[in-house]
């Protein structure tokens, strides 16, 4: 770069590539200038070769070798040139002229030229860029400040070094020189003020920031159990205390005044499939309240049951043992609900017009799983679809969840942007990290807020004041149930009681609780008449002709009734193995 008597700044620029096995046809080079700036005379050569202008500046292979076109991009100007390589280094020199690049003070002319663009997309290895003028080089610097590398002054000359310069970042040298040394301004803009104390200023501040900026970096690595406690702090605070105000606005059940431990009996008579749902506020129904539903209909009539022994495997193989099962038939036709259509659609299919044992359901439901899947679908479907109907929930809270979900995205990904737009991949701004950082911490807290949202249904969903009393009730009830010593106070009068108690504890899964309070305080008449007790009342559960586990039973039908694409290991919703509280289970720089 040579800085004439007028201003009028002369740039040469040689590129030398190195081109592998494959044919490159053009080479591209966008000067950018500022307002008042105009670039003028731009050639290309090539050794002796001057190429000749027409060629198109589309940046696409193709066109007449030996030619080079320009376009001007507003703020940009691009120059093309077209060329055939194969296998060898090329080096190729663009030469053209600045007007009103030179900025004439009353002190000094400074004359600030990007001699590396950031258009590039390659990483540069070395760069190496000389200036010169009328007269000797009072100030000169490398922008941006952290690109490593050095700036030399020699007389007229000021020298530029530039080391590893990442992809898409520009180089400057800045060069000030004596205003006296020049003849005209023809070539300058012209500013009526002194300039070297405001640019040396200028170019102080602009160090200080990138010393600061690199101290406050070095600072949160060197105290990295702080910077993760602020980030955690950061990235959960937020979330928390969104989460929480839902909670409390939103999910907190309200206060209804009952205040019993127990209830005796079961409190109205909402179907067994629909209370666990109405518990847990929510969900699927899955395989306890499927065979809970399918012990309704024996207990209704619906099929019939014989008490009978089947002989199992035990120890591998190596012996066998009796034990209790159910024969089930068809029974009397009556009028479903669709949930229990949708059960004694699996029951039928399995009995075919004979009968079957209670034992070997798993079996030959998983014979015919495709359609059985499809049924089992249906059921939680149609539990759901009733559970609606009902109106037992509020889930308003539902929507500021989502709307923070929303809104931390946003913000994580406007933080990102801004943060991605001014990134300095050598050495980055201070805030820019935090910006960064500032992003994730965003993202987490939506993500804390969606899994809210998604996992914690309890947290933005209460009861109406219908269903929280209800759901008391039944939550009393099956307190009275898991608590099975407590039947001896007041142990069921009749039979059709004792085998709703069994039919609601197959519900939440507490199934064996009744069955050991049946065993001990069920009078062994009501026990002989009942079609769903198969046990023996003086029996030990687990041995002897005892009852075939109810909890196994419902977790092969959760199998069994599972798609096929998901195996034999899916289990089905429903509380989970007894017991529990009222939830449940279920499913270096320039110097």
């Amino acid at each position: 770069m040579t800085v004439g008597s007028a201003g009028v700044v002369a740039v040469e620029e040689h590129l030398t590539v190195a081109f592998g096995g494959f044919d490159f046809t053009y080479g591209f080079r966008e000067i950018p200038y500022r307002r008042g700036e105009r670039i003028e005379n731009i050639t290309v050569v090539e050794g002796a070769r001057a190429y000749a202008p027409g060629a198109s500046t589309e940046l696409e292979p193709g066109g007449l070798p030996g030619t080079f076109g320009v376009r001007d991009l507003g703020g940009r100007a691009r120059v093309v040139w077209r060329f055939s390589a194969r296998s060898e280094p090329r080096t190729f020199t663009i030469r053209y002229r600045f007007r009103g690049l030179a900025v004439a003070y009353d002190d000094v002319v400074d004359v600030n030229l990007k001699v590396w663009g950031d258009e590039w997309e390659q990483r540069l290895g070395r760069l190496t860029a000389t200036t010169s003028g009328p007269g000797a080089v009072a100030r000169a610097w490398g922008h941006p400040v952290w690109v490593r590398g050095d700036v030399t002054l020699q007389g007229r000359q000021a020298s530029l070094r530039a080391l590893d310069v990442p992809a898409g970042q520009f180089v400057e040298l800045r060069a000030l020189y004596p205003r006296n040394s020049f003849s005209s301004t023809a070539g300058m803009r012209v500013e009526r003020e002194s300039g070297l104390d405001r640019i040396v200023e200028a170019e102080r501040q602009d160090a200080e920031r990138f010393e600061r900026d690199r101290d406050r970096i070095d600072g949160l690595l060197d105290n990295l159990l702080r910077t993760a406690l602020l980030f955690l702090a950061a990235a959960a605070i937020p979330a928390l205390l969104v989460i929480g105000s839902v909670f409390v606005v939103f999910g907190r059940e309200r206060e209804t005044g009952y205040d019993r431990e127990y209830e005796q009996e079961p409190p109205t008579d909402t179907e067994p499939a629909l209370v666990p749902v109405l518990l847990r506020q929510g969900g699927q129904a899955g395989s306890f309240e499927f065979t809970a539903t399918l012990f309704d209909l024996i207990r209704r009539g619906v099929y019939r049951a014989e008490p009978v022994t089947t002989e199992r495997s035990v120890w591998g193989g190596l012996r066998s043992e009796q034990v209790a099962d159910l024969e089930l038939s068809a029974g009397a036709d009556t009028s479903l609900r669709a949930w229990e259509r949708d059960v004694a659609n699996v029951v039928d299919s399995v009995l075919d017009g004979e009968t079957e044992r209670l034992s070997r359901f798993r079996d030959r439901i998983e014979d015919e799983r495709t359609s059985m899947s499809k049924r089992f679908q249906a059921f939680k479907e149609h539990v759901s679809a009733e559970t609606a109907r009902r109106s037992w929930f509020r889930s308003v809270g539902a929507f500021p969840l989502a709307a923070a979900v929303v809104l931390l995205g946003l913000l994580g990904g406007l933080l990102l942007f801004l943060a991605v737009d001014g990134w300095r991949p050598v050495y980055p701004r201070y805030a820019d990290v935090l910006l960064v950082l500032g992003a994730i911490a965003a993202f987490v807290n939506a993500a804390f807020v969606a899994g809210a949202l998604v996992f914690g249904r309890r947290i933005w969903r209460h009861r109406t004041r219908a269903g929280q009393e209800e759901a008391e009730r039944w939550e009393a009830f099956r307190r009275y149930l898991t608590d099975f010593p407590r039947l001896h106070e007041a142990p069921p009068a009749t039979l059709a009681l004792w085998e709703r108690f069994l039919v609601y504890g197959i519900s939440f899964g507490i199934a064996d609780r009744v069955l050991q309070g049946a065993q001990i305080h069920m009078p062994e008449a009501l026990h002989e008449a009942s079609t769903i007790y198969w046990i023996s009342p003086t029996g030990d559960l687990g041995s002897g002709a005892s009852a075939l586990s109810i909890g196994d039973l419902a977790s092969g039908f959760g199998s069994a009734l599972a798609p096929p694409s998901s195996g034999s290991g899916g289990g089905g919703g429903g509380f989970s193995g007894g017991g529990g509280g009222g939830g449940g289970g279920g499913g270096g720089g320039f110097g």
